[in-house]
């Protein structure tokens, strides 16, 4: 079988950068990340404090009436978020960038279907 990812890991941490790192370098985005309803950070790629603003604001931006002010860090940025749903648990995908991002947003989350459903699955 010709195996497709040149990186790969049995953590599913690292798992999670990895393919959030090969969605933002594939996809030319400054970040991409997975953070929770309170905007904490899952896993991320990118600067470290571009992570964390861009986690931190995902569940709000994805509220259409969010009329708040952007963290510095995010000045500039074309944010995107989408939210999916794990064993019932809201989960925010969001990148941030100069460009639309939803190809690659679409495969992280397919990416983090895929890493945490076969964590879960094994408990």
């Amino acid at each position: 079988m010709n195996e497709r990812r040149a990186q790969r890991s049995q953590d599913p941490y690292r798992a999670l950068c990895l393919q959030l790192e090969h969605s933002r370098t594939h996809g030319a985005l400054e970040a991409v990340v997975v953070a929770i309803d309170n905007g904490l950070l899952v896993a991320g790629a990118g600067d470290e404090s571009l992570c964390e603003a861009l986690g931190a604001v995902a569940p709000l931006v994805d509220e259409s009436r969010f009329e708040g002010a952007m963290p510095r860090a995010l000045d500039g940025q074309n944010i995107d978020v989408r939210t999916m749903r794990l064993e019932g648990e809201m989960l925010y995908v969001a990148s941030a960038g100069h460009r639309p991002a939803d190809v690659w947003l679409q495969r992280s989350i397919n990416g983090v279907r895929r890493i945490l459903g076969r964590r879960l699955d094994r408990n």
